[in-house]
């Protein structure tokens, strides 16, 4: 009996040590493994030119097959483009969807209920000397027509930055809704605009004069007061950050002093939001990415990297006449004289060097300058250009002037630089971003919990649970120097409130001369974890990084379609239960700058789940369904 006893024991601490081994290889699996992107741009055929770019794509089911479809922008050269998920999980592009450039921000849903998206185009008014009308493109099985005209929205041209669907009276359908740029002094129409759907393939302008003055370019749509009805959140890098509370009636109240702490009450700069439950608490709380915008930064900007030996400025292209003086042991190389091309003229700004003005075309006809090509300063600066001349002893000077507004701005680098001694002091491009933890009534300032790169010139953030524990973290899309980009940042939320920055991810185009502008998270190839698509700003290209982190958590994936009463989803609210608690999800944009995803394939993270206990989804008409007991690592339709 005691060898029975002895031997009994025996197994039982066996048994122990190999469940503290098994325990300790998955943390260390984990810890070993984190979180990892590949670049998948040219795997899945994701071909787009290098060009500007305008606060992020939408991203959505635009056909219903189960799969998201890309809606890309590129600013004023390129029109959008179109990119099909196929089955094999590549992309095929639509070509001719709109003709048109200049484009701002992009939506997609199913304004006239026949199970496919229709696409909302948001589109320039030559600042302000031709004011356009947003564009609908209505979707007949893949053939889009402009119905802008028959639908009834063509009526009012304005300076087109945001377009957004949005169900304002609870009716069903999906209304419209326009915030647009500052009004130039000759337009007479509202600057903002709300279109009621008739629910008959017409559109009818509401008049809502606290909205039509709001003054904002960006827009998240959201609940901040978990009401069931949806709010905005508007805000631009010039205007202040405000929540407007919806009345469900066309109408909206104002709820930024209730709502926001008195020191954040008149924040500006902000260049994105994204909405998310941080603290699995049943409510959203909001990052709002800030940073200096081109005009902005367009003032006495420097970045000096003392390692490459280079210096990159940037000033402004209105009329005016600035300096550098630098310092150089032998000859210099002269990179990327650029000036940002203003009005429908191109005239070239050449360089003048040395005191004899010899002239040179920019930016191509001469990269490397000796001391002797550049020897003396002219005493006489008589046209626009640059002028650049060696001074003795290791001292040159570099001035600018433009006799006229020629640029929205102007930009030059030179290489083999030891110190910089500007005219002016340098504008800091930082600006702190913000977290704002939703109590139910108000906000608190959460910010002092971000990581470092938070304070820097960011200009877009995205949200999603990049390796599935439950937690959801935040993707930040850092500008980066004048020329030299920066890593893109993870910041992972680690619960309580606490955050660690994630720089070797992989989800970077580095290096380049682009810049980070804003993305979107999703999953592209319905693997359970979520993946980047990243707009590349400046001449940059859309890139598409796929999520490789291996670990051992689990996931579950809700397809969200229409309710029993064909509502849509948009707006719809999906909650989870499991043995380590709730989390929630508003069906949308988790994330917007210009543009607007429609994201209703949603995605949790369950940590070591593999049981969920209940989920229920809430459709914005109050319709509910529940589902119990499911399985881990499966894709579920609503």
């Amino acid at each position: 009996m005691k060898r029975l006893l002895k031997t009994k024991s025996k197994q039982l601490l066996a048994l122990g040590f190999l469940l503290i081994s098994l325990i300790s290889c998955n943390k260390d699996k984990e810890k070993n493994n984190p979180i990892k992107f590949i670049d998948v741009t040219k795997e899945v055929h994701l071909n787009t030119e290098k060009n500007w770019k305008y606060g992020g794509p939408t991203i959505a089911d635009i056909n219903n097959d189960g799969k998201y479809d890309l809606l890309l922008g590129n600013h004023d050269n390129t029109p959008i483009q179109l990119f099909w998920a196929q089955e094999n999980n590549t992309f095929k592009e639509q070509k001719g969807l709109f003709p048109k450039a200049d484009l701002h921000g992009m939506a997609a849903g199913d304004y006239d209920k026949d199970g496919d998206l229709d696409l909302l185009i948001s589109l320039g008014g030559g600042n302000g000397s031709t004011p356009q009308p947003q564009r609908l493109l209505r979707n007949d099985n893949g053939k889009f027509v402009d119905a802008t005209e028959e639908t009834g929205l063509s009526e009012m041209g304005a300076r087109g930055r945001s377009v957004r669907w949005i169900d304002l009276d609870n009716d069903g359908d999906l209304d419209f809704l326009q915030i647009n740029a500052e009004q130039m002094v000759n337009e007479e129409i509202p600057r903002n605009l709300l279109f009621e759907n008739n629910g008959n393939g017409t559109f009818t302008y509401k008049k809502s004069e606290a909205f039509e003055q709001i003054n904002a370019e960006r827009l998240l749509i959201t609940d901040f007061n978990n009401d069931g009805i949806l709010d905005l959140l508007t805000f631009s890098p010039y205007a202040a950050a405000e929540f407007w509370k919806g009345n469900n009636d066309f109408s909206f109240t104002n709820l930024s002093k209730e709502w926001l702490p008195k020191e954040l009450q008149n924040i500006d700069q902000m260049s994105t939001a994204a909405q998310a439950d941080i603290d699995n608490d049943g409510d959203l709380d909001y990052y709002l990415a800030r940073g200096k915008s081109y005009y902005q930064i367009a003032n006495n900007s420097i970045s000096f990297d003392e390692k490459l030996k280079r210096l990159d400025l940037r000033d402004e292209g209105n009329k005016s006449h600035d300096g550098i003086t630098f310092y150089a042991d032998a000859a210099i190389q002269l990179s990327d004289f650029y000036r940002f091309p203003r009005g429908p003229e191109k005239p070239s700004i050449p360089l003048f060097i040395g005191s004899s003005k010899t002239e040179h075309k920019m930016p191509f006809d001469i990269q490397k300058v000796t001391q002797n090509e550049a020897n003396g300063f002219p005493e006489n600066l008589d046209k626009s250009g640059w002028y650049l001349g060696y001074l003795g002893e290791g001292k040159w000077r570099l001035e600018w002037l433009l006799k006229t507004n020629l640029a929205w701005d102007v930009r030059a680098s030179v290489v083999g630089v030891t110190k910089v001694v500007p005219d002016w002091t340098p504008q800091d491009l930082g600006v702190p971003d913000v977290l704002l933890i939703n109590e139910g009534t108000h906000f608190i300032d959460g910010s002092k919990h971000l990581p470092k790169e938070s304070l820097e010139n960011n200009w877009g953030i995205t949200t999603g649970d990049f390796d599935n524990d439950g937690f959801n973290d935040f993707f930040l899309y850092r500008f980066g120097g004048l020329i030299q980009r920066s890593e893109d940042v993870i910041f992972k939320n680690k619960g309580n409130l606490e955050f660690e920055s994630i720089l070797t991810h992989g989800a970077n185009n580095i290096p380049s001369k682009s810049h980070g502008d804003m993305g979107a998270t999703f999953d592209y190839n319905l693997d359970g974890k979520i993946d980047i698509l990243s707009g590349d700003d400046d001449n940059g290209q859309w890139h598409l990084y796929e999520n490789e982190t291996v670990s051992v958590n689990n996931y579950a994936l809700f397809r969200v379609g229409n309710s029993k009463s064909n509502v849509d989803a948009y707006g719809a609210k999906v909650y989870i239960t499991t043995k380590i608690g709730k989390q929630f999800k508003l069906i949308g944009s988790s994330s917007a700058s210009h543009a607007q995803s429609f994201l209703n394939t949603v995605h949790f993270g369950l940590g070591k789940e593999k049981v969920i206990e209940k989920v229920e989804v809430v459709w914005r008409s109050g319709e509910k369904s529940t589902l119990t007991n499911l399985k881990a690592n499966k894709i579920y339709q609503f």
